[in-house]
């Protein structure tokens, strides 16, 4: 993460950041990110609810390796600014939400004032990054941000095979 050294604390704007190292750094293997946005989700038949969502990267499903129960999760290609919007859930929301309906896959529910697809299922358990039910992919946008601009984004990343620590921190450093 990014350290504010006036305020002390984390900065998490650092959109601008994500992208440089997703696409420089050799250290690390897989590089994603999230951030968490609380949106209303309706669907027919059901009461409205405030849900917590991780808008986040497709590579963080890599990074898991942790397989769908049913459908996909997301891919690069969902990031795409003017792609359809897309859901994943998790399992329990599944059971609980839409009494395990197996044609889930074919529904489309609303997620504040957009229509989501939803395109897969994870496995009971899955709580990736934090303890989240919901993921939509997060779209960074076409535009090289300025630095600290953007969302606030939580970023992590899986070491490359070959890679320690050290190396890691010295090429983050190198890049900036």
């Amino acid at each position: 993460q990014n350290w504010d050294s006036e305020a002390n604390s984390p900065e998490r704007r650092i959109l601008h950041d994500y992208l440089i190292w997703r696409e420089e750094l050799n250290s690390v293997q897989e590089i994603g990110a999230f951030r968490t946005v609380v949106l209303n989700l309706i669907a027919p038949g059901a009461q409205p609810e405030s849900v917590s969502v991780a808008a986040m990267s497709a590579s963080g499903f890599r990074l898991a390796r942790v397989q769908p129960l049913m459908g996909r999760y997301l891919v690069e290609d969902d990031e795409r600014e003017g792609a359809a919007p897309v859901l994943v859930i998790g399992a329990n929301v599944w059971r609980s939400r839409f009494a395990g309906d197996r044609a889930i896959l074919e529904r489309t529910v609303q997620l504040g004032a957009t229509p989501h697809s939803i395109v897969g299922v994870m496995p009971e358990g899955f709580a990736f990054p934090l303890n989240h039910r919901f993921w939509v992919p997060l779209r960074a946008g076409s535009v090289q941000p300025e630095p600290l601009t953007g969302p606030d984004l939580m970023v992590f990343g899986r070491l490359a095979p070959d890679a320690t620590l050290e190396r890691a921190q010295a090429e983050l450093t190198a890049v900036g």
